[in-house]
């Protein structure tokens, strides 16, 4: 029980300070106007994501065998 609570609160400690790194990031690398929209990066993340889900989706259908391709 001891261990979970210390779980919880590293990810608390985590979480807290995690908004402070934004502070040191360095915004004269910024190069394209959207770069400057704040939760850019983890939207373009997100859908990148879903991108890649799909995309091994379809290849996945693509690539299908028969149920029956192993069977004499």
């Amino acid at each position: 029980m001891k261990t979970r609570k210390n779980i919880i609160y590293g990810l608390f400690v985590i979480i807290s300070f995690t908004p402070y790194l934004y502070l040191f990031y360095d915004f004269t690398k910024i190069k394209f106007s959207i770069d400057n929209i704040v939760g850019f990066y983890p939207l373009y993340g997100f859908v990148s994501c879903i991108g890649l889900i799909l995309f091994a989706k379809i290849i996945g259908y693509i690539l299908k065998r028969d149920e029956s391709y192993y069977d004499d």
